[in-house]
């Protein structure tokens, strides 16, 4: 096929595709995506990986009519023709094959599906700007992925000093500027504007990997890699007070094992509540990884008036963890494909939760659906890039 990179021929005439669909009944009316860049396999892996899915796709040729489209060496998209009676049908069996490709042929990599960001399913009919929309934005989508291009190697433990040099050298404001981006937490009402609730701020791995380790292949580096997120971490603590000075309520994802160090320190010296505007969001699979350590951040942040938040939550894990017990007053429900069937079923959870005094958010939000899901059940808190684009 065509340049396959990012931005290249197959993304573009993808793109040119979906401009000129007319919806007519022996159209394709889906856009499926399948992505692996979130495994983090190494370029080789990759090209290996292409091999075995390859057989999937040929199928989805030949049974389905598929039209399909290599995006990256990791993202592919397939435009078919569905109905209500074999969406779920097919949607199962491709999902179920994806998974046995990786566990049999990459059993390291089992642990790591994501299959939100795995698979994700448009219907065309009625939400074809949607999928324009993420075409368009598919650039950005995939660097943010680590999807790079040129002669790279492995990201190492001396890199970590080498991004903490860079922000010695070209000092806070400077860092701030460049590398630290939020995104907005919104209050959305039925019949009322957009409310922006708080930001969160995090700093840009894909910025990192473009202006300081500009020849580093993050992907496959796995223990080195919760290295560097973990000096990030203290690195946006260090350049708080540049990123919001006057205190607004803001929140930030961390690392459990970073309210541990030396600059999560300096933040409670502060004085008095130091942390009563700040949500600190903990990944549930981080919680779990380090939960006695956890217990102990949790009690240190609410003493210091702070609050927890969850973060990550799939809609099908709100009935088995019990957020109030780990002291969650905020948690975020990932928006994916199909949560508009799923989450309607945890409606009264939902209610208990939030009466139990754990207010949900639903983040990942980039189609109008989900808004609508949300308030269906009881959720008015949103995040995402259209809520972004709401509030610009």
């Amino acid at each position: 096929m065509a340049d396959s990179s990012p931005g290249g021929g197959e993304h573009l005439k993808l793109l040119t595709r979906l401009k000129n669909w007319k919806g007519g009944t022996e159209e394709p009316n889906h856009l499926i995506l399948v992505s692996f860049s979130t495994l983090g396999m190494t370029e080789e892996e990759d090209k290996q990986l292409r091999k075995k899915t390859d057989e999937s796709y040929e199928r989805c040729r030949e049974r389905r009519a598929a039209e399909v489209y290599r995006l990256t060496s990791t993202d592919t998209a397939l435009l078919m023709k569905l109905n209500d009676y074999n969406q779920m049908e097919w949607t199962s069996e491709l999902k179920v094959d994806l998974i046995r490709v990786i566990q049999q042929n990459f059993p390291e990599y089992f642990s790591q599906i994501d299959q939100s960001r795995m698979l994700r399913i448009i219907n065309l009919q009625g939400r074809i700007g949607n999928a324009i929309k993420f075409l368009e934005t598919f650039d950005d989508r995939a660097k943010e992925a680590g999807v790079g291009t040129g002669e790279t190697r492995p990201l190492r433990e001396s890199d970590i000093q080498v991004v903490r040099d860079g922000m010695r050298k070209m000092g806070k404001k400077a860092f701030t500027d460049n590398f630290i981006r939020s995104q907005a937490t919104v209050l959305i009402t039925p019949g009322k504007a957009p409310m922006p609730v708080m930001r969160e701020y995090f700093i840009s791995v894909e910025m990192i990997r473009q202006h300081i380790l500009t020849n580093v292949d993050f992907r496959g580096a796995g223990l080195v890699f919760q290295h560097l997120t973990r000096s990030l971490d203290q690195m946006l603590i260090e350049c708080f007070d540049e990123v919001n000075p006057d205190r607004a309520k803001a929140s930030l994802n961390l690392n459990v094992e970073t309210v541990f160090t030396h600059s999560f320190q300096n933040l409670l010296e502060k004085g008095g509540k130091a942390l009563s505007s700040l949500v600190l969001e903990f990944r549930a699979e981080n919680i779990l990884q380090n939960w006695d350590q956890f217990q102990t951040a949790s009690e240190l942040i609410t003493s210091h008036g702070g609050t927890i938040a969850i973060d990550a939550i799939i809609p099908e894990s709100l009935g088995v963890m019990d957020l109030p017990r780990l002291g969650a007053k905020l948690a975020k429900v990932f928006w994916r494909p199909g949560t508009e069937n799923s989450l309607p079923e945890y409606k009264e959870t939902i209610q208990s939760l939030q009466q139990r005094g754990t207010v949900l958010v639903l983040a990942r939000v980039d189609d109008e659906l989900a808004i609508k899901t949300g308030h269906a059940c009881g959720i008015t808190m949103f995040q995402g890039f259209l809520i972004d684009d709401m509030v610009r």
